[in-house]
């Protein structure tokens, strides 16, 4: 382990990236490998909410809207759009990812009478699961889901073949939560195309540690959170994409002041917005925008495309360690090892994954350091690679540690009942 913990400090030593690291607080002691969860708090952050705090709502009171206000969740929506390569007008941010996709299928089905099915496969995110089956009711139309069972990877021939039969919406993460295999956009948007199935994508798993490109990836409708790589803070607004070709065509379910076009005209006659702020309903979240506003500006400085080039060094300096040390102590890595098929975490899989992850996040042994990760049912562990502050060290004394805990039987001093661990 000598020559690898050499090995990570050189690497660190020359990785551009490094600088970004210095913008994040990360209490002491502590390896934080949990940012697909919940991103880190940028120190300008702080500053900035301060100001919107004291300044903006506790000296200027309301004159802020016509200040600054009123125009934060465009300015958002303009950095978002840099980071995901889209149109400026093609972003609406606001609201949570779960709401976000309840508007976007109801406006789609709304807009497409005909349509008879909405899909998904069991590796979705359980809210968009929830959602689909939801609206999928609402409508009385059929919910269709492709069940892998125990398989974390799944059949792309098989999905094809699956929503021919099912024709419609179909709803898919960009890269699924538990093995963070990611789907071939491309390939997927296009056999829909040619099909009449209209494809919505979930980008939360990867926007911000992923390069991705609307346009090239012809995308038509994409949701997304804010909080995990692109370090929102909790609760921050989510997103939605709209190609611009299809706005016109949509409108939003739900109707309230800030989805009117002319909103201070104070008309009683609703006039829906001509952009996407139809899918702005009420009153802008100022205090989550303002945070957001100022980790979005770390991740465009940084570039996803530098991101996700920092993010495959990282997952292969984990897999030589794997691969030495990681896999004779039964542990299984559930994660694609091909480039094009992954994301920015890491999955892997151990009879004893509770209690090992119990370990790390409170560890018995004194010197030993606070390493934070998440454990998801059955028995994975999962580590984000967060390319803006994660460290090759990181990764090796993460190693280091599971083999510490398992050849040392150290989770034996833990119980299995399911609490402390995200």
């Amino acid at each position: 382990m000598d020559r690898l913990k050499k090995t990570a400090i050189d690497l660190d030593l020359n990785d551009k990236l490094s600088r970004f690291r210095e913008e994040f607080i990360i209490p002491n002691n502590t390896i934080y490998l949990d940012g697909n969860s919940l991103g880190l708090l940028p120190r300008n952050t702080i500053g900035n909410l301060n100001n919107t705090v004291i300044n903006e709502w506790g000296n200027d009171l309301i004159s802020s809207w016509n200040k600054s206000w009123i125009d934060l969740p465009k300015k958002v929506s303009k950095k978002i759009s840099a980071i995901v390569n889209s149109k400026d007008e093609e972003i609406y941010v606001g609201s949570s990812t779960s709401n976000n996709l309840y508007k976007l299928i109801k406006s789609i089905l709304d807009a497409n009478k005909h349509i008879q099915n909405i899909s998904t496969d069991s590796l979705n995110y359980p809210s968009d699961i929830y959602i689909c089956e939801g609206i999928s009711k609402d409508y009385n139309i059929g919910f269709n889901i492709l069940n892998y069972d125990n398989d974390t990877i799944p059949n792309i021939n098989n999905l094809k073949k699956f929503i021919l039969k099912k024709k419609g919406i179909l709803v898919l993460s960009h890269v699924t939560y538990k093995s963070s295999y990611r789907y071939p956009m491309i390939e997927v948007n296009r056999f829909c195309k040619e099909n009449d199935i209209i494809v919505i994508w979930d980008l939360s798993h990867s926007i911000g540690a992923i390069d991705i490109n609307m346009s090239k990836n012809e995308l038509n409708y994409a949701i997304g959170c804010t909080y995990k790589y692109l370090n929102g803070g909790p609760g921050s607004p989510a997103f939605i994409y709209v190609r611009k070709t299809e706005i016109d065509k949509l409108k939003s379910p739900i109707r309230g002041w800030f989805s009117h076009n002319n909103p201070f005209n104070f008309s009683e006659k609703y006039e829906e917005s001509s952009s996407m702020n139809k899918f702005s309903n009420g009153t802008p979240h100022i205090l989550s925008l303002s945070s957001l506003k100022t980790s979005l500006d770390i991740t465009m400085d940084a570039s996803t495309k530098k991101l996700e080039n920092k993010s495959e060094k990282l997952f292969n300096f984990f897999l030589t360690i794997y691969k030495e040390d990681l896999e004779i102590l039964n542990f299984k890595l559930i994660t694609p090892e091909n480039k094009n098929e992954r994301g920015s975490h890491i999955s892997i899989k151990h009879k004893e994954a509770w209690r090992i992850s119990k370990s790390l996040i409170s560890p018995t042994k004194k010197k030993s350091k606070k390493i934070i990760i998440d454990y998801r049912p059955n028995d994975i562990i999962r580590i984000a690679l967060t390319p803006l502050y994660t460290s090759f060290e990181d990764i090796y004394f993460f190693c280091y540690r599971l083999i510490e805990i398992v050849k040392e039987e150290e989770f034996k001093k833990k119980d299995n009942s399911m609490h402390g661990v995200t």
